[in-house]
This record gives structure tokens, C-alpha cells and sequence, in this order.
């Protein structure tokens, strides 16, 4: 093993270490950690609820899809330094969890559910983007869920309308 790799293992640990650290005494059972819980607990209720199960297939796969969109860019986004989750629900790996994996995808689910055209889905997931990027991420700021050190709300607002585009066009291609 050469001496960058051994480096990179060495940070690694020492990361996971601050992370638990930080967890622990930082972020569980804050009122940004509770917002958190909330934030994934509280959609998948919703969608529990209101889900069509005549679509239940196409529906959850249109929600992995988002998920794996969302996941991977905010993996990666984090890994770049454009922001950092100063409070996260679980100490380490998958930090921004509640966004990733319930909030965006049953919002998204939700929509493609009720919008079964094109302009009415547009539309919907177009205020989507809107209320999750100029309302919701300024609230995560303002708890300090989420810092943003290289990034902009406008980025975010163009990102839901692609993600939930493609993913739609995903499962249009797919079900035809």
C-alpha cells in the first residue's frame, strides 16, 4: 500500500471519529435533529396513505430512480466541498438521509402520481422546486441541518425540475 492510500485511510478514520463525535454531541436530540426525524418519518406516512396501488410498481420506481439521483449528487456535492451537514440524522454515511430518501422522492412520488401529463406534472414538479428550494432550503440553513459553501438555491431549484424530468421520461421509455 503506498503512502497516499495509507493517508486517505488514515483521514478516513479520522473523519468517521469526528463525525460520531460531532453526532453525539452536536446534533441527536437538537431541535435541527428533530426536524430531521420529522422530515423522514412524516412523508412516507403521507405517501402510505395516499399511494395508488393500481401503480404501486411504477410509482416506486419512479421514486428509486429520484433516489438514486439525489443520493449520488449530494454524496458527491458534499464530497466537493459545496456544502456540509453540520447536523445529521445518522453520524456517518448517508447525512442527508431525510432529503435523499423521503422528503424529494415521496414529494416527487406524489406528483407523479396526481400530474398524470406531461404539462400538469411540469407544472406541479416546477412549484415543487420552487417551495423546496426557496422555502425549505433556507429553512434547513436557517436550523443548521445544512451549511452551503459552494452552492445556490438556484442551482437546487434547476436541479428538482431535471431530476424529476428525467426520471419521469425514465418510466415513460420504460412502461411504453
Amino acid at each position: 500500500m503506498d503512502g497516499t492510500v495509507r493517508e486517505l485511510m488514515v483521514l478516513q478514520q479520522r473523519y468517521a471519529t469526528l463525525a460520531i463525535e460531532n453526532w453525539l454531541t452536536h446534533s441527536v436530540f437538537t431541535w435541527g435533529w428533530w426536524f430531521l426525524v420529522i422530515t423522514f418519518v412524516g412523508p412516507w406516512l403521507i405517501f402510505m396513505k395516499l399511494l395508488d396501488r393500481d401503480r404501486t410498481l411504477q410509482i416506486w420506481s419512479f421514486g428509486l430512480i429520484v433516489i438514486l439521483i439525489t443520493s449520488f449528487t449530494d454524496d458527491l456535492g458534499s464530497e466537493l466541498g459545496a456544502w456540509i451537514y453540520p447536523i445529521s440524522f445518522v453520524p456517518v454515511g448517508l447525512l442527508a438521509l431525510p432529503f435523499d430518501f423521503s422528503i424529494i422522492p415521496v414529494a416527487c412520488m406524489l406528483i407523479f402520481q396526481y400530474f398524470p401529463t406531461w404539462k400538469k406534472f411540469t407544472i406541479a414538479l416546477v412549484s415543487q422546486a420552487a417551495i423546496f428550494a426557496f422555502v425549505g432550503e433556507p429553512i434547513s440553513v436557517m436550523l443548521g441541518t445544512v451549511t452551503y459553501l459552494k452552492w445556490k438555491y438556484i442551482y437546487s431549484f434547476v436541479f428538482y425540475i431535471v431530476t424529476g424530468l428525467f426520471a419521469r421520461l425514465i418510466i415513460q421509455k420504460w412502461t411504453v
